[in-house]
């Protein structure tokens, strides 16, 4: 049986991030992360146990 998570590459992750952000901001991740805080959150996301959608609602919420 394999247990490790199924990790999401880089644009899927920036894609839901986006999402995220302009679901509860009104507006996209690129109007408030520089690119290279977009690559610490996808690589603290890879290192993470939570799935993709967990992490990057708690990231997001996190930024307030």
């Amino acid at each position: 049986m394999n247990t490790l998570k199924p990790t999401m590459d880089r644009a899927e992750f920036i894609e839901l991030l986006s999402a995220e952000f302009t679901h509860t901001k009104g507006y996209g991740v690129y109007a408030f992360l520089s690119f290279s805080e977009i690559e610490n959150a996808y690589h603290h996301y890879l290192n993470s146990a939570e799935r993709p959608n967990v992490f990057v609602r708690l990231y997001v919420k996190s930024l307030n």
